[in-house]
């Protein structure tokens, strides 16, 4: 392992959404809790981290699987949805450091770059409908590649979109399924602890608890 990113070669930043730029993962335990309780079943605490950072529709069929749902897919999904957004409007910020971190790497690196297995007309929803807005060259959306996380596909769009090598990309992730992604697709990556734990989190290069120790760690002011 690296003792330290070499900040100097490093052309690109690629920040995951949830659980990174917003401190949302609780917004979809919410939602995901009151889905659990519009069809009677308690939601046991290992589904939740267990399911982060996952596909939306994998999410709906493990939903379903799990809980031994009879119930139409598609009306589970909108469902989900109604309740995923309502919670959304209301309640999602950023990651505490998030804001200071983004302005000070912009002083370093030539391209940042939004990740994502959300939806795009979420993400596009939570633009326009919150105070969550940050300046992103590019974003890439799980709605935007044939395969998301834990594929290699949305972090490799990106970095074909920027024009940098995957190896000249450092990920920002708070998920083993987004770490996943950014290791298969030859990406330098860098974990941080807002979402699941340490040891869940291992596969990263670097492991972090706040974007103030980030700071530190690549050495920005």
């Amino acid at each position: 392992m690296i003792n330290r990113p070499d900040l100097g070669r490093i052309k690109a930043i690629l920040f995951d959404f949830d659980g990174v730029v917003v401190q949302s993962e609780d917004v979809y335990d919410r939602a995901t809790k009151k889905l659990g309780e519009k069809y009677g079943v308690q939601i046991p605490a290992p589904f939740y981290e267990a399911n982060r950072g996952i596909a939306e529709s994998l999410f709906y069929e493990r939903f379903k699987t799990e809980f031994e749902l009879e119930v139409d897919m598609m009306s589970l999904q909108a469902n989900g949805k109604r309740l995923l957004w309502a919670e959304f409007s209301s309640s999602v910020h950023y990651t505490p450091g998030f804001q200071q971190f983004y302005t000070n790497i912009r002083k370093h690196v030539g391209h940042v770059a939004l990740v994502t297995a959300t939806p795009r007309p979420l993400i596009d929803e939570i633009f326009k409908n919150s105070n969550i807005s940050v300046d992103f060259d590019f974003i890439v959306t799980s709605s935007d590649v044939e395969k998301t996380k834990p594929a290699p596909d949305s972090y490799l769009k990106a970095c074909s979109q920027i024009g940098v090598d995957p190896a000249q990309a450092l990920v920002i992730e708070d998920s083993p399924t987004g770490l996943r992604a950014a290791t298969a697709a030859g990406c330098q990556t860098i974990a941080i602890t807002t979402s699941c734990s340490r040891d869940s989190l291992k596969e990263a290069n670097f492991v972090v608890d706040s974007f103030g120790e980030l700071e530190e760690l690549l050495t920005i002011a």
